[in-house]
């Protein structure tokens, strides 16, 4: 079955449409993509703007060749292959904030929602859906004014309009090509990769966990597992693994 790339000028969300599709079996690779999205969401629910025509809302969907207890692993090696489309296309650099967003110059740039079929039956032909939302012709003024100040696009970075359906074309065909590293290789190639990018290593960040209590500490960057590592002012080694992570407060 070959791949299929759907395009739609208006969708809640991507990754819904996406969902759907690779339950009733649509080949790896397949893809949804929307000039507008009316929910788009981030991770932990977190709404994501996606006005109409301004950004590449989309969706591909893989069905790699990894056990379950790999397929965290797909969050950090699609945010890679983001961040190296980003840069081949727009001539700068990105950087990676664990575990899903692509920064430049301390500004976030987009970011990747990465949702999985199941993954209790081992036998079962699983599948992910990654969803990828990079903000391209906004200007300063177009973005809600209360993240106005913590957000930027390809073009205030670049200066210049970027093709996104070249960016697109260039994303996706990334995004395989590191998820068959992932599966033939392992995580180790692609986190040498990813941690070139990291920008929060060595930094004092704060991280929120799910039960809302924070910690304060310094960055030690993610291990083989793609688990954070925080070091708080008692010396003590906190090992994250969901939660909210930003740089502390000064």
């Amino acid at each position: 079955m070959e791949a299929r790339i759907v395009v739609l000028d208006t969708t809640d969300s991507t990754n819904r449409i996406a969902f759907t599709m690779a339950s009733e079996g649509i080949a790896h690779g397949s893809a949804v993509i929307a000039r507008e999205q009316t929910r788009g969401r981030g991770r932990l629910g977190k709404h994501w703007q996606s006005p109409a025509g301004r950004g590449l809302y989309c969706s591909i969907i893989i069905r790699p060749r990894l056990a379950p207890e790999d397929f965290p692993l797909i969050t950090m090696t699609a945010g890679l292959a983001t961040a190296l489309a980003l840069d081949e296309i727009s001539g700068v650099h990105f950087g990676l904030k664990w575990p899903n967003d692509i920064y430049r110059r301390g500004k976030k740039c987009g970011g990747i929602l990465v949702e999985s079929s199941p993954l209790l039956d081992p036998d079962e032909d699983h599948f992910a859906v990654v969803g990828i939302g990079i903000n391209v012709d906004d200007r300063s003024d177009e973005f809600d004014p209360d993240i106005r100040k913590t957000a930027t696009s390809l073009y205030l970075e670049c200066g210049r309009p970027i093709d996104k359906r070249l960016l697109f074309e260039t994303l996706h065909q990334k995004l395989l090509v590191k998820i068959s590293i992932l599966e033939q290789d392992g995580f180790s190639t692609i986190l040498d990769r990813w941690k070139k990018k990291d920008i929060l290593v060595g930094s004092r960040l704060d991280w929120v966990n799910v039960k809302g209590q924070k910690v304060s500490g310094i960055s030690l960057g993610p291990d083989d597992q793609g688990r954070l590592h925080i070091r708080d002012d008692n010396g003590l080694v906190h090992e994250v693994i969901s939660g909210d992570v930003r740089l502390a407060s000064v």
